[in-house]
């Protein structure tokens, strides 16, 4: 079966980390702006972000939201990674008002984090043990760059963590941890765990950069899609 990938090219995103993802057998993935997507994938991928706000109201605007939304809707899967995983949450805190002048923003709500961006950025490489799916008990190795920190607003059994944790190996110093902000510390690089995932599999978010390039959640996510 041909499994037909959606990158949604925002403005800000990063490097392409998908490179192995488009070279896997039966799997099709390609680049779309927001406007330009007609339907026809199973997965849209929200990819990481430099300036993860702008390219939240970029998403809006350019009707990218609405088709995200008709895309779940209609059976489809979505996964965010690091900027996109901040856009799927609930709220988007910028006390210092490092992504432009706006102190909160309303996230596209469908996974239940907020995420309060500090100053200093956090750059490590992370290993996790998968905790969901075929792949569960595997490891996953991702990069982590970041100022954002996503704390969970509740617990339900609607959504599980995706990784614990393993060990970081922190490629410059750690940022220090600050007092309560916005009603909860700024602890990057504290995580015991990574993400999200909805019980029905249909919500992925990750930190993990280059989540595709791992066989563990390979395993998962493949056996989890229709």
């Amino acid at each position: 079966m041909n499994h037909r990938f959606v990158v949604f090219r925002l403005p800000n995103h990063g490097q392409n980390e998908f490179k192995k993802l488009q070279k896997l057998s039966g799997v099709g993935a390609r680049w779309v702006r927001p406007q330009d997507f007609q339907g026809g994938a199973q997965v849209i991928i929200l990819p990481g972000s430099g300036k993860t706000v702008a390219d939240l109201d970029y998403l809006r605007s350019s009707g990218g939201e609405a088709k995200l939304r008709l895309h779940l809707a209609s059976g489809g899967v979505v996964v965010g990674i690091c900027g996109g995983y901040q856009i799927l949450g609930e709220t988007l805190l910028d006390p210092f008002l490092k992504q432009g002048d706006r102190r909160e923003s309303e996230g596209l709500g469908l996974l239940p984090v907020t995420t309060l961006f500090g100053g200093p950025m956090l750059s490590c490489m992370t290993t996790g043990t998968l905790l969901v799916g075929e792949g569960a008990g595997g490891s996953d190795i991702g990069e982590e760059h970041r100022s954002g920190y996503s704390k969970r607003t509740r617990r339900s059994t609607r959504h599980a963590s995706l990784h614990k944790v393993a060990c970081r190996d922190f490629l410059k110093p750690r940022p220090a941890v600050r007092e309560p902000i916005e009603g909860f510390k700024w602890r990057p690089g504290l995580e015991r765990y990574d993400g999200l995932v909805s019980a029905d599999r249909r919500v992925w978010g990750t930190y993990f950069h280059l989540i595709f390039n791992n066989d563990a959640f390979l395993r998962t996510f493949f056996a989890s899609l229709p």
